[in-house]
């Protein structure tokens, strides 16, 4: 039926009613008011989103309220109008719409929500019938439009599923994947991966030719650093399941040789960098990951090769312990939170661009990994309003969503993929294609034209490779998208709903009593848990369940000793203070976290107790080696670090007893985390007396020329505050030092910190001149550099040939110091 004529809205002032009146009901943060675009239209038309199968294109205003509204996908709520920027030649939308219209609503009613998210609502509703009908204005004048829309059917409820619908969206996109090009890399390899997935045997043949290409008989990989784990992790992958399908031996050298060199350029924690790590100091395998340091985005699916190397019958002691010492890292997030970027805390979401969804494969794979496998893809499955965010965009979790919801078994992909269906239909075009439309964290995309043109998509990934693999999951083809899946790691219809209720309870949470947040802070979810902490700490009876929440904090359940303890911290009441403290030393690694976070939370209320967290700093310090696989990056200690010395020490250690303070410095200055010795960075450079600095002399030193072994990315703060440190002061040592420092940097910001360093020990004078020939011989391979971008390199050139004329010009030199150990007791 068609709508009734559309009323006349009093444009902007309406719009500013709709957001006051949903801040008021949802006690939401109130977001800029978005611009009226029948006023002006002038917008940046390079970032617009796709609108489903219409033909059409549209620039839609994103401004997310806060941090945590970006991340959890509303990122056009405030939006009530659309911009047209592009009109499909032969689309639904060619002859009915034009550039500039605007869109005001859909089915004859305003919108009175995120328009994005109701346009895409609309289209799925309407491909019931076909028809969809837009408030459209234009020129002033405001009018329904109907477009006609291809008859789809309705999802079912159990979609992908046994779903119609879903069938002729997948036969539809298989026909646009098969014109597609398959480069030789890893987009090439995902492309593969899609095509092998659909079943189709008219494929075959393609990707037979495919496969044997990515397969040459010449293949030698070479254990050299560079960006090899994304292209070998993907090709092998692919390799693997082309094999594991169809037995084609000309493949199986290729995947042996993969496998075997991803497992022996792992790191000694299991993990990846966009390359290989480095070897140990004695010249072993598996040392650490050099800064830049490790990504997990590319290392978890280099793992998870392996894993696919082992099922085709790769037989070697290193493939072994790789899988193994993956499983134990990755693991280690069970309970916490997100897999993080590299290797750091994790993330306080459901999920963050694919990577829980890729861990929860990984698990899912192996078939043993029950607690893992359920943990990650009941998280995945909790993380559809996670999609739309993750560093560099969006475009891996498009690619591992629903397949990681899918390791939870049918139930579970069934639940996420009604959550996300408006985004699928939004982003599927009428040819039959899908768009990426995503950019860094959160966005539209750049994508204006409505055929495929091999460019669209994340970096070269075909988005609708990623969506075929998505709507081929009841194919069951590929160990990825379920074949021979374990029903022992399936989640349970409880479980489902408990995920699905997580997912949005940081929204729902403002409409629970006290005694239901209560009892979230023991909820399944770690993100839960969190959001229920607040939320509990900003309601006026908080402060009168102080007593409750202490004893909640001691008590048996790990994970409401977890709630109860982040939700003191929020408080901040002094009475929590002794059992915090307690907790800083607990068996439960975690809780400690959480006790050192809440500490921190409470700022200077906190002080009293700051000789306590000395004595535990220094009491839970743990030695790097054997690797403790409970806290393999030693995270609970860099925690109570970063309490300290991010926070209630930042700013001045002058009146602490340094029989308390030298031992704690020196535990953090040990602890594997690059991060967690990053907090002394400021101490070192900025607030460390020459007394100070000569007590911690050989410490300093060592954490100078020692390099951290986890989380590389941030090992050289505390390397330039220790070298600062000592040369502030003077002491010879810190010559060589600074030489040795600026020798073993390459790569990520070098060029700025070899600048620094010559700073630093042109300071020195005349008697830097004893280090001259190591500097030229440093400038020497710095000119021969062929690695390095040009002008970056220039500067470190620079850097260095400055500090030699420097010193060969210098008259003087300070008057030196030297390191002599102080006993602590003087």
């Amino acid at each position: 039926m068609k709508p009734g004529k559309p009323l006349k809205p009093n444009k902007t002032s309406l719009i500013v009613l709709f957001l006051i009146a949903t801040a008021l009901l949802t006690g939401r943060q109130l977001v800029a008011v978005p611009p009226d675009l029948t006023q002006s239209n002038a917008v940046d038309r390079e970032r617009t989103y796709n609108l489903g199968a219409t033909g059409l294109r549209g620039w839609i205003d994103t401004k997310p309220a806060n941090f945590l509204d970006s991340a959890q996908g509303r990122t056009t709520t405030a939006s009530r109008q659309i911009l047209v920027t592009h009109v499909g030649a032969k689309s639904p939308a060619d002859g009915v719409m034009k550039v500039d219209d605007v869109i005001l609503g859909v089915g004859g009613k305003y919108f009175t929500d995120d328009a994005r998210k109701s346009i895409g609502t609309a289209i799925t509703e309407s491909e019931k019938t076909g028809a969809l009908w837009l408030t459209r204005w234009r020129a002033g004048k405001i009018e329904n439009v109907q477009l006609k829309l291809r008859v789809m059917g309705s999802y079912s409820a159990t979609a992908p599923y046994s779903c119609p619908k879903s069938k002729l969206i997948f036969d539809d996109a298989c026909r646009v994947l098969e014109r597609e090009p398959l480069h030789e890399d890893l987009w090439g390899a995902i492309n593969g991966l899609a095509l092998l997935a659909s079943g189709k045997p008219e494929f075959l043949p393609k990707v037979q030719a495919f496969a044997r290409k990515m397969a040459p008989s010449t293949l030698k990989l070479e254990l050299k650093d560079g960006m090899v784990i994304w292209d070998w992790g993907y090709r092998n992958l692919f390799l693997c399941e082309y094999y594991l399908l169809t037995g084609d031996k000309e493949v199986w050298h290729a995947i042996n040789e993969y496998t075997v060199t991803l497992a022996k350029g792992q790191s000694m924690y299991g993990t990846f960098g966009h390359g290989i790590a480095n070897l140990t100091p004695d010249g072993q395998l598996h040392g650490s990951i050099p800064p830049y340091g490790p990504v997990n985005a590319a290392g978890l699916i280099g793992n998870l090769a392996i894993v696919m190397g082992k099922k085709c019958g790769v037989a070697d002691p290193e493939v072994d312990a790789a899988i193994d010492r993956a499983s134990k890292f990755f693991g280690y997030y069970v309970d916490k939170g997100a897999i993080p970027y590299g290797e750091h805390m994790p993330w306080p979401y459901h999920d963050n661009n694919g990577k829980n969804a890729m861990a929860a494969v990984l698990f899912g794979v192996q078939g043993n990994r029950l607690t893992e496998t359920k943990y990650f893809a009941k998280m995945v499955t909790a993380s559809y309003e996670n999609r739309e965010y993750g560093h560099t965009g969006q475009g891996f979790s498009y690619l591992w969503g629903a397949l990681g919801a899918n390791v939870g078994g049918p139930a579970a992909a069934s639940a996420f993929f009604k959550e996300a269906a408006w985004h699928l239909d939004l982003v599927r075009r009428c040819n039959g294609s899908f768009t990426y439309d995503g950019g860094e964290q959160y966005g539209p995309g750049k994508t204006d034209d409505n055929t495929y043109d091999g460019k669209s998509g994340y970096y070269g990934l075909s988005p609708t490779a990623s969506y075929v693999l998505t709507y081929a999951l009841p194919l069951k083809k590929l160990f990825i998208t379920g074949r021979n899946a374990n029903p022992a790691n399936w989640l349970s219809q409880t479980d489902v709903a408990e995920a699905i209720a997580s997912g949005r309870f940081d929204v729902d949470c403002k409409k629970k009593t006290t005694k239901e947040i209560v009892a979230a802070l023991g909820d399944w979810s770690p993100i839960v848990r969190g959001w229920a902490a607040e939320e509990l700490a900003k309601r006026s009876e908080a402060k009168a369940m102080v007593p409750q929440l202490i004893t909640m904090a001691e008590g048996p359940a790990a994970l409401i000793r977890q709630g109860a303890c982040e939700t003191l911290g929020y408080i901040k009441s002094a009475e929590a203070l002794p059992v915090l403290v307690r907790l800083l030393t607990h068996e439960d690694r975690w809780l400690r976290v959480k006790a050192a976070n809440a500490l921190k939370n409470m700022g200077d209320m906190a002080k009293p107790v700051v000789p306590d967290m000395l004595k535990a700093v220094a009491k839970t310090a743990e030695p790097l080696q054997p690797i403790v696989w409970a806290d393999p990056i030693q995270l609970t200690h860099g925690e109570l670090a970063a309490a300290l010395f991010q926070g209630l020490l930042r700013n001045s250690t002058k009146d602490i007893d340094p029989e308390l303070l030298y031992p704690a410095i020196r535990a953090i200055s040990r602890n594997a985390d690059g991060m967690a010795r990053a907090t002394l960075r400021d101490l070192f450079e900025h607030r460390l007396t020459v007394e100070d600095v000569q007590a911690l002399a050989p410490d300093i030193l060592a954490a100078v020329k020692t390099r951290c072994p986890a989380d590389t990315m941030f090992g050289n703060e505390i390397r330039m505050g220790g070298f600062k440190a000592l040369t502030k002061y003077h002491f010879k040592e810190g010559i060589e030092a600074g030489v040795l420092f600026a020798k073993t940097q390459g790569g990520h910001g070098s060029e700025n910190r070899t600048g620094e360093i010559m700073k630093e020990i042109v300071t020195y004078g005349t008697v830097a001149r004893t280090v001259l020939p190591e500097l030229r011989a440093l400038l020497a391979g710095y000119q021969a550099n062929e690695g390095f971008p040009g002008e970056l390199n220039q500067r470190r050139i620079t850097a260095v040939e400055n500090a030699i004329k420097s010193i060969e010009a210098a008259t003087t030199q300070p008057e030196l110091r030297t390191i002599t150990p102080v006993p602590l007791n003087k």
